[in-house]
């Protein structure tokens, strides 16, 4: 998929600001359902290209179960791991559907990382 510059340019600072207010974040990665990166900031590029893939799959399943079980469209995906949790929040902007997809640390308050996130995504539906 091809976005625009703009939007890709639009969409960093929404990382930027989402990092800064929630310090237990390690990663984050805005890409569309369908797996294309708008923009990141992660470690390395592999775990971009991974989480990318992996929110696009999530999102599926997300939309799958609520579609089921009859309780409408999927708003939050939450992973509880071992060492951390990943927060996924999908941002229907006009053009296409955006996936946020949080990493954090068993540092982070998952209110704070929910409240913020969702917050971001409110940012990425206006772009």
């Amino acid at each position: 998929m091809n976005l625009p510059d703009a939007m890709k340019a639009a969409a960093r600072p929404v990382i930027v600001d989402l990092m800064r207010e929630v310090r237990a974040i390690q990663a984050v990665v805005i890409a569309t359902e369908d797996g294309f990166e708008l923009a990141a900031h992660a470690q390395n590029k592999a775990q971009i290209s991974r989480l990318s893939a992996m929110a696009s799959s999530m999102g599926a399943l997300g939309v799958m179960a609520g579609e089921e079980s009859r309780l409408g469209a999927c708003e939050s995906i939450t992973v509880e791991a071992a060492e951390g949790y990943i927060l996924m929040l999908q941002a229907r902007h006009q053009r296409v559907t955006l996936i946020l997809s949080i990493i954090a640390s068993r540092d982070a308050i998952m209110g704070q990382a929910l409240f913020y996130g969702r917050q971001a995504v409110r940012r990425l539906e206006k772009l």
